[in-house]
């Protein structure tokens, strides 16, 4: 177990890994921190998870990656949280293209809707980096106060929105032509950390930790019409492709809910590894990172029913599939490392290095 001695100011620090959200390290000054040894409260790392082995102290944000298949022809945007970069990798290849500084832990990622730029939070840099994605430089930045962690696009208007883990609030970004404005905020619950928009763009989805609960938001009046309880501590929030089906990992209870976005309720939860992280969907299943014990849960959406566990790396977090549906991508935080896992047979097919603290937490792909 490695510790070591971390600077810390935050009255309420963010989450370790396991514990899903943002994190620095628990109260004042220099104090250790060592990665297995305690289970913090929203600690002080943008993490949204426990302590991990191999871990450290800042939120790591990753990109996940795909097999080496031929038929890939995408990107793969990994925030490395303790790298304090953004790293674009080449999915057929298997190699890293450009490794771009954010300073600020980056952790939470989401792309625009044609998918030329990348909106990437600090959680210690306190603000949104904005990435062209053409010319893989950072083309501005936008300060924000709190913690800003989750972060997802309106696929229709292309607004931008941020979670603030420590304020109970999302703010409203609007892009334009030298970068970000921000337009507005939305109340929520206690330490909002995952977001998704409906396909149509009406409807904004926030999974509140430290409320046990997911906000319901009507985009056009900005405000929340209904608040559905789930399991403890969810995290990682993510919509079937139709948008009718919200999935929550909760992070304490171990489990996953599901959530009928229009009836506003929950609708049954399916049991996981120890602390889940994100979902994911392909090949008519749901894949699920247990930080603690080293594996994806695949699930049947349809009955809420296990269907295997699946060995992956060191403490995985962020989790995605490709545009064909052939490969999921696993960020394993823990050994600096994506592994890529073929849907249909359920076996881990490669696996790609990265750099240190590797998170992908949202939208990574394109």
């Amino acid at each position: 177990m490695r510790c070591s001695l971390r600077l810390t100011g935050r009255l309420l620090p963010l989450p370790f890994a396991g514990e899903g959200g943002p994190r620095r390290g628990s109260g004042e000054g220099l104090a250790p921190y060592c990665p297995e040894a305690s289970l913090p409260s929203p600690g002080s790392h943008p993490r949204g998870t426990l302590p991990r082995r191999g871990g450290r102290a800042f939120i790591a944000l990753a990109y996940l990656l795909t097999s080496g298949a031929s038929a890939l022809a995408q990107e793969a945007l990994v925030t490395a949280q303790l790298g304090n970069a953004v790293e674009i990798i080449d999915l057929a290849s298997k190699t890293i293209l450009q490794s771009i500084p954010v300073p600020g832990a980056p952790a939470g990622i989401a792309v625009s809707p044609d998918r030329k730029t990348a909106y990437v939070t600090r959680p210690e840099g306190h603000g949104v980096s904005v990435i062209d994605l053409d010319a893989r430089r950072v083309s501005a930045s936008l300060d924000l106060p709190g913690g800003p962690l989750g972060i997802g696009v309106n696929p229709k208007s292309g607004e931008v929105y941020v979670a603030d883990w420590y304020g109970a609030r999302v703010f409203v970004l609007r892009p334009n032509a030298a970068g970000l404005t921000l337009e507005g905020e939305i109340a929520t619950g206690k330490s909002p950390s995952g977001i998704a928009v409906t396909p149509d763009g009406a409807t904004l989805l926030v999974a509140n930790r430290e409320s046990d609960s997911v906000s319901i938001i009507d985009v056009g009046s900005r405000r929340e019409t209904r608040r559905v309880s789930v399991g403890q501590h969810p995290f990682g929030l993510t919509l079937s492709a139709d948008g009718r089906y919200a999935y929550t990992a909760n992070v304490v209870s171990n489990d996953v809910s599901a959530i009928d976005v229009a009836a506003g309720r929950e609708t049954g939860r399916v049991a996981t590894g120890q602390r889940p992280y994100v979902i994911a969907f392909a090949a008519g299943k749901g894949f699920v990172t247990d930080q603690y014990s080293n594996t994806v849960t695949v699930f049947d959406p349809a009955s809420l029913k296990k269907v295997a566990a699946i060995d992956v790396g060191d403490h995985p977090e962020g989790i995605a599939a490709t545009r064909d549906g052939k490969t999921i991508v696993v960020a394993n935080w823990g050994d600096n490392a994506l592994s890529l896992i073929d849907p249909s047979s359920l076996t881990v097919t490669g696996t790609i290095a990265t750099g240190d603290g590797p998170r992908a937490f949202g939208d990574f792909l394109r």
